[in-house]
């Protein structure tokens, strides 16, 4: 027997939940770009200084 992931016990559903009401996936790089994020920067420092939000979302 398969040992449980949280991938499995809590992302899919999360992701199922989240696609049943209407929301779309983002894929990581996508919303890194939107975010700002400097590809060029450390991954551990990427986000500072950056929104938690996709801006152009929030000025429609």
């Amino acid at each position: 027997m398969s040992m449980p992931t949280e991938q499995k016990t809590v992302q899919a559903r999360i992701l199922a939940y989240a696609k049943a009401i209407g929301w779309t996936f983002v894929p990581q790089k996508e919303a890194e770009q939107r975010r700002g994020f400097d590809p060029e920067t450390p991954i551990k420092d990427r986000a500072k200084g950056r929104t938690l939000f996709f801006e152009d979302l929030l000025d429609a």
